[in-house]
């Protein structure tokens, strides 16, 4: 079955793996497109499920199957018809056989899990819901794959295995235990030599790969293979009581302890309402369920505070009972209190609840270490060590039998140990989050504000712990609604404060953690917290702090060790949203060190003159020759050096979201008034407006409107003007009409005031494309005229340029095609001397259009061509879109049918991605006439509707030509 376009399949697959459940168009939006939305992305969003709806649907105006609910949609199906959801019942129903001993059960349910796979997981299909699970399925993949070589391997199948494995081996070389799989297997056949080498090869690889040795298990495989272990070769142990082994039998040794040992069950209560985390429940299961260990399985979950590693060890530890018939054993090792508990002390108590009388307890820590790893030697037993504080409290407690079990949960990671898994917890997704608040608060009241339910999760950051605190307190207030409870956290400053209830407090877990910090993790945590809003990169972090990088570097990753801070690439950091908010209330305490005003202040201004000097270099690269690069950032930071256009483009999307949150600060006075700083962050503003392709200009747009009217209450004409030309270019290309011209002109006032001129150059040739997308070309020339003669006076050779190509357009429209014709070709002529590639690709475009309004047709082809041609190796996306669908009309005329339908869709699907509404109803418009000029009316016309009615509400007059066109095409239809 066709499913559409690529962002129409990350709909379709968003929809098929929330297993029925209604999504917002919020969520929806972040699935597809993430942090980068277009401002379009609602409308988008709207196309693509009709679309969808054409696919699934026997009757699209009665929808039963795609429906919609509030401002999202639900895709009603069975979860178990979806392929992945049945995928994880096959796999938690196949450990469940293998748990029960029912092997033929766990085989046939394994194969069956497999054989769902066909190919990579939602392959080719974009957006972040996508990636994540397109990571989960193969990880999946990847579990069940081993666990089917397990099962084999105790059904005595080594010689038909080895082939299979060899090739798994080489196409996954970074799995360590299929090289044990296929050690045990050549070893099992008499094939000793070639297991031994399996071991060379997966040591070799792994040193080279990753710069590591084999684990223990590996290493302990390779010792009894060398050493010709014979019960390497013997059955596997079963699993079942009724292939238990009578005592005396000769079988397996019994290993559960005397009469005069204690059997300890210290592990704390289960929490009844535990929610989520399947897979990670699942993945602890399987490494303490191990038959085979050779050595001790150690599972270690790390997480920040909050993050529910306690609940989720508990959970698995209780799961986990069955396998440790011996005991368990628990002890809480405080390692975020200012005195962590002493590992001697610990073996002390864990050694008297295993029965050792006191006098037997020695006083040492390492002689107690050797009589605990004694005792357990021939016992089954689980060990729970909480809250680590690091590996070092952690190893003196390890037991010495693979018959013994360990899970340990620390903030900080706790890189050295032994670790059959490790789990690195993130917050719940929203299903989990939901599903916690519904077990909590009852499926009534959540059904009643589903919309509110979500807000308030996203509020509470997803963290487990804050979920529960505001679910007790609903729980706690019947009559309160949750949209009631959402409004006391909508401060981002007061919510922390919010958090608590009873005994638990969000802020409580993360004292805890700050407590421990040095003080330059500290001040890094404190200083950070208000300019690293969305993130930030390492070379902006170092300017904050006044670090050199390398320093800079240092103290954030120990602050992401001690999960107090995210890093989610490479050199780019974050907090989750409740750590930050905790952070700023820590940034208030003081005037005289880094927690005042002065210190924030000063850190905001070495962040701002760091992006500037960043963003005006990006400019310089995008427009060579523009005078407003240079008149922008007069400061003395140094500006780097960009190689190429496609660095400056990437630097300006890495650091994109740091400037207009730096931005935002400043506008919003969040240190005080500071005129030079507001016009700082204004010019960071203008020096980002070249890339409105590259960045989500309407987050730009916000920001600026901020600093426009901070600016105007403070008579800094200066900053309002450049803030208000901000303001007026974001709303003409969202093509908002109004809103450009009372900006523009706003603007235009400013500026002349203070005579920026630069500034009114722009303003200028922005006032003409406004007028002439209202098709008043005499109004349009007019502006043009004058941006030139300004463009002039400055020097300004390439504005002069694109204006003249402005003007020509506005001419060919006015019907002068020739003058327009000639006008760009001399504009051609110096742009190619300039090597401006977004002005040649424009001047070849303009040229294009003017000679086909000339009739010029097969010349417009040429051209259109030649102006794709800069487009594509330039990557001028926008321009591309408008160059095909314009090909497209030419292509038309010349009776191309079939390859003006292609560019038209070529357009089409290039503007929706884009999120560039005119040209999107432009080329509409183009695929309709086509449609209708192949003897489909009845598709084109269905095209051609909506375009009208996305000129309508755009309010352009491009309406009127909509409205014809759809006139004609259903006369057709009818006829």
């Amino acid at each position: 079955m066709a499913t559409g376009a690529p962002q129409q399949q990350a709909l379709l697959g968003a929809l098929l793996l929330r297993s029925g459940r209604a999504v917002s168009a919020h969520e929806l939006i972040g699935a597809i497109w993430g942090e980068a939305a277009p401002d379009s992305a609602l409308s988008s969003l709207r196309t693509y499920a009709w679309r969808l709806r054409r696919i699934v649907e026997d009757d699209r105006t009665t929808p039963k199957r795609l429906v919609s609910l509030r401002d999202g949609y639900q895709l009603l199906i069975e979860p178990s018809s979806v392929d992945a959801v049945h995928a994880e019942a096959l796999a938690t129903g196949a450990v469940r056989a293998r748990d029960t001993g029912d092997e033929a059960a766990c085989g046939r349910l394994l194969a069956e899990a497999l054989a769902l796979w066909q190919g990579e997981p939602l392959a080719g299909v974009p957006g972040p819901f996508a990636e994540q699970q397109r990571s989960r399925l193969t990880a999946l993949w990847l579990t069940l794959m081993e666990e089917r070589f397990d099962h084999d391997l105790r059904g005595g199948r080594h010689e038909l295995l080895i082939p299979e494995l060899i090739a798994f081996t080489h196409e996954h070389p970074m799995q360590e235990r299929p090289y044990g799989f296929l050690m045990r297997a050549l070893y099992a056949t008499g094939r000793q030599a070639e297991a031994l080498a399996v071991f060379g090869r997966a040591r070799h690889v792994l040193a080279e790969e990753l710069g590591i040795d084999p684990g223990p298990e590996l290493g302990t495989l390779h010792e009894r293979i060398l050493a010709s272990d014979p019960m390497l070769l013997a059955a596997p142990r079963a699993r079942s009581a009724e292939h238990t082994p009578p005592p005396g039998s000769g079988g397996e040794p019994p290993l559960r302890p005397g009469p005069d040992f204690a059997v300890p069950a210290q592990l704390p209560a289960d929490t009844p309402d535990f929610t989520g985390r399947a897979a990670q429940v699942a993945a602890l299961a399987v490494v303490l369920g191990e038959p085979d260990r050779v050595s001790v399985p150690v599972a270690s979950i790390t997480g920040m505070g909050g993050i529910g590693k306690s609940t989720l060890a508990v959970r698995a530890a209780h799961q986990a009972v069955r396998h440790f018939p011996d005991g368990q054993l628990y002890v809480d090792l405080r390692g975020n209190s200012l005195e962590p508990a002493d590992p001697g002390t610990v073996l002390g108590g864990f050694l008297a609840a295993l029965g050792v009388p006191p006098q037997g307890i020695p006083a040492g820590t390492e002689d107690r270490g050797r009589l605990f790893r004694s005792t357990l030697s021939t016992r089954r037993v689980l060990l729970m060590l909480d809250n680590a504080r690091d590996p070092a409290q952690v190893r003196p407690l390890l037991p010495g039998s693979v018959e013994c079990g360990v899970i340990v949960t620390s903030r900080a990671r706790l890189a050295g140990l032994p670790a059959g898994t490790h789990l690195d917890l993130d917050v719940f997704d929203t299903d989990e989050a939901l599903g916690l608040l519904r077990e909590v608060v009852g499926p009534r009241r959540v059904l009643d504000e589903p919309e509110a339910a979500g807000e308030l999760v996203a509020l509470c950051g997803h963290l487990p712990l804050a979920v529960r605190i505001m679910a007790a307190r609903l729980a706690a207030r019947p009559r309160w609604t949750i949209a009631s409870i959402n409004d006391r956290l909508a401060d981002e400053r007061l919510r922390i404060g919010e958090l608590r209830a009873g005994d638990l407090a969000v802020a409580a877990a993360f004292e805890l953690g700050y407590h421990q910090l040095t003080p330059a993790q500290a001040r890094a945590f404190r200083l950070l917290a208000p300019v690293a809003r969305a993130g930030i990169g390492l070379e902006a972090a170092a300017v904050v702090l006044d670090l050199d990088p390398y320093d800079a570097e240092d103290v954030l990753e120990s602050l992401v060790d001690a999960a107090m801070l995210e890093a989610p690439l490479p050199g780019r950091y974050r907090y989750h949203d409740l750590v930050r908010s905790f952070a700023l209330q820590l940034t208030t305490v003081r005037a005289d060190d880094d927690r005042g005003s002065g210190a924030g202040a000063a850190a905001l201004r070495r962040l701002l003159d760091h992006l500037l000097a960043g963003a005006c270099a990006a400019f310089q690269s995008m427009v060579p020759g523009d005078p407003v690069g240079a008149v922008l950032g007069a400061g003395t930071t140094p500006r780097p050096a960009f190689g190429t256009l496609a660095d400056a483009r990437a630097w300006v999307q890495s650091e994109f979201d740091c400037a207009t949150s730096a931005v935002a600060l400043a506008a919003g006075g969040a240190f005080g008034r500071d005129p030079g700083m507001l016009c700082t962050a204004v010019d960071l503003l203008v020096s980002l407006t070249p890339f409105s392709g590259d960045v989500a200009y309407g987050q730009l747009a916000a920001v600026a409107r901020t600093a426009a009217e901070t600016a105007a209450l403070q008579g800094n004409d200066q900053a309002e003007g450049r803030a208000r030309f901000v303001c007026g270019n974001a709303a003409l290309h969202s093509t908002q009409l109004a809103e450009a011209e009372l900006h523009a002109r706003l603007a235009t006032d400013a500026c002349r005031r203070v005579g920026d001129k630069v500034i009114l150059r722009q303003l200028l040739n922005d006032r003409g494309l406004i007028a002439q997308f209202q098709q008043r070309y005499t109004d349009a020339v007019d502006y043009y005229d004058r941006a030139i003669e300004l463009a002039r006076e400055l020097g300004h050779r390439s504005g002069e340029l694109v204006t003249m190509l402005n003007a020509a357009h506005a001419r060919l429209r006015s019907g002068l095609p020739e003058q327009a014709v000639a006008s760009c070709e001399q504009a051609l002529v110096d742009l190619h001397a300039m090597a401006d590639p977004h002005g040649i690709s424009y001047a070849w475009y303009v040229h294009g259009m003017a000679l086909h309004e000339a009739g010029r047709y097969p010349e417009a082809v040429t051209s259109y061509t030649r102006c794709l041609d800069m487009c594509v190796s330039a990557r001028i996306r926008g321009r591309e879109a408008q160059a095909r669908f314009r090909l497209a009309e030419t292509q038309r005329v010349l009776g191309s049918l079939d390859a003006a339908l292609a560019e038209g869709e070529r357009a089409l699907a290039l503007c929706e991605e884009l999120g560039i509404e005119r040209d999107r109803g432009n080329a509409l418009l183009v695929i309709g006439q086509v449609l209708g000029d192949l003897g489909r009316p009845g598709a084109g016309l269905a095209q051609a509707q909506v375009g009208q009615a996305l000129f309508a509400r755009l309010g352009l007059p491009e309406a009127d030509q909509a409205e014809r066109l759809v006139a004609k095409l259903a006369a057709l239809v009818e006829a």
